[in-house]
């Protein structure tokens, strides 16, 4: 009688399942996954995609991550076969089987799910889908399995909070229960994602000028050229993220609207109140007045120091400075003619003025402080001549 290839792995699991001792992981791997999937090589090539699809789950983290006590079998479905050939992918909207403890029901990210396909980033249903809607961000594009965080007390030091979490065994005997939904309930309290991390993760795709391009969006790559991001770069915790501004308190980042719709904070009638963020823990622009929200923070095109250095690479034509210059009101104000100059209105030749004499008192500056140092260093070459030929 022979045995199949398929057997002969399911009896070696097994016999590994009985003879290995249980993993750290245990609550979460009834099924003991861990045997097979405690292997940190754990991988197979994609006959598809020509990728490497790693397997492989560290069974300590994933016990003290915010999917810790949900079962392998709840989100991976179909995996009645050993090696598992026919598994659906995860499907976040399903229901999972944990009660959620205010209504004592089964749990659900399906609100979530529908919130997100209504918003921009949604892909739309199936009998009204989106074009492109491969572009459209998946659950795990943005979200991990993250590790809780260190539990913080007021005074912002890492560790368990011991006086707190005493009061919570004092009802709920089980320790490991009380401790793990005290660490679920201090999580929420941390940033999900750092500024930093927060705005590259939304430019992996928003800087992608073609991706942008099939959705009639301009590339936002210029952000790094604003104040905001050098703000972030360096830690500052009052510098605004994405989020900070396209869905601040009062928004929710799963229902994300198009900036045409009134319903969303960057559209025109709301972009004052967001820049002033009232409601917020920043101190961002208090006391911004409308003139102030009419500013662009993406502008579009490569920015000047990107085009610059491209132009000098080789890889843009020179016309694209033309475009650049064209787009910098700077440059239009200081090069102007008499006929444009009429065009303008009271507030432009207001401008034009100003430009004319910071660009005035810049030159100026720079004449003679330049001028300056170079008559120095002749007067002390003459004197180091001269003190040569005396001595």
């Amino acid at each position: 009688m022979s045995i199949s290839t398929r057997g002969i792995l399911f009896l070696a699991g097994f016999i590994l399942a009985l003879c290995l001792p249980p993993p750290s992981a245990s609550a979460a791997d009834e099924e003991a996954c861990l045997v097979c999937h405690k292997y940190s090589g754990l991988a197979r090539i994609d006959q598809k995609t020509g990728k490497v699809r790693l397997y492989y789950v560290p069974g300590d983290k994933y016990q003290n991550s915010v999917h810790g006590k949900v079962l392998c079998r709840n989100c991976h479905l179909n995996l009645d076969v050993i090696p598992h050939v026919d598994a659906k992918k995860v499907d976040c909207s399903t229901k999972c089987h944990l009660k959620e403890p205010s209504t004592d029901v089964d749990f659900s990210h399906a609100n979530l799910f529908q919130e997100v396909n209504k918003s921009i980033h949604g892909k739309g249903s199936e009998a009204d889908q989106k074009k492109f809607p491969q572009d459209m961000p998946g659950c795990t594009d943005c979200h991990i399995n993250t590790v809780y965080q260190p539990v913080q007390g007021l005074d912002q030091n890492p560790g368990i909070s011991r006086d707190a979490l005493r009061r919570c065994i004092g009802c709920h005997t089980t320790q490991e229960w009380a401790n793990r939904y005290y660490q679920h309930f201090t999580h929420r309290l941390h940033r999900s994602k750092t500024a930093l991390e927060t705005v590259n993760l939304c430019l992996n795709c928003h800087q992608d000028e073609q991706m942008m391009a099939r959705h009639n969006l301009p590339a936002t790559s210029n952000y790094r050229d604003t104040f905001h991001w050098k703000g972030v770069l360096y830690g500052d915790p009052n510098a605004p993220d994405c989020i900070s501004c396209h869905a601040p308190v009062g928004f929710s980042v799963h229902s994300l609207a198009s900036m045409q719709s009134k319903d969303s904070p960057v559209h025109p009638q709301n972009l004052q109140k967001t820049c002033a963020n009232d409601l917020g823990t920043q101190k961002c622009h208090p006391n911004a007045v409308e003139s102030f929200a009419r500013g662009k923070i993406h502008q579009t095109g490569l920015g000047f120091d990107d085009t610059i250095t491209a132009v000098i690479k080789g890889e843009a034509a020179l016309d694209n400075i033309s475009a650049l210059n064209k787009e910098r009101r700077f440059r239009n104000l200081m090069d102007i003619d008499d006929e444009e100059l009429a065009a303008l209105n009271e507030v432009e030749r207001f401008q034009h003025k100003v430009y004319l004499i910071v660009k005035f008192a810049y030159t100026l500056l720079i004449t003679l402080v330049i001028g300056g140092m170079l008559i120095h260093q002749l007067m002390d070459l003459y004197r180091t001549v001269k003190n040569r030929h005396t001595h």
